[in-house]
């Protein structure tokens, strides 16, 4: 298995963060091994990341993302690390995510029934 570059990673952290905001299960799914594992939730609308390190099939990344919550109005900011493993196809088979989340901006109460 060819080792994975920091230019693979750099792509596939992007298609990953353009999947989630255009809220788009094909391309998302096309980023993952049939048997990839994954740990947490899709989040999304405006997103960034840094790479952090790269060792063989190991990706390690920092993903900040900021979004509204649907049902609250909440703003809210997401600080994680990523941690991808890929197959010998470049695409993930295990995805383990850490995170903390913080209210930055509280939207108006809503109490009408739905």
């Amino acid at each position: 298995m060819a080792p994975i570059t920091s230019e693979n990673f750099q792509e596939w952290l992007e298609s990953y963060g353009r999947a989630s905001e255009e809220n788009d299960p094909r391309a998302s799914a096309e980023l993952f091994a049939p048997d990839a594992e994954y740990y947490e939730t899709p989040f999304a609308d405006q997103s960034s990341y840094e790479i952090v390190a790269i060792q063989e099939n190991l990706g390690i990344a920092r993903w900040q993302a900021r979004f509204t919550q649907i049902n609250s109005g909440k703003r809210i900011a997401l600080d994680c690390i990523f941690l991808v493993e890929f197959d010998e196809h470049h695409k993930c088979r295990m995805f383990r995510e850490w995170w903390h989340s913080q209210v930055i901006e509280a939207g108006p109460i809503d109490n009408s029934v739905r």
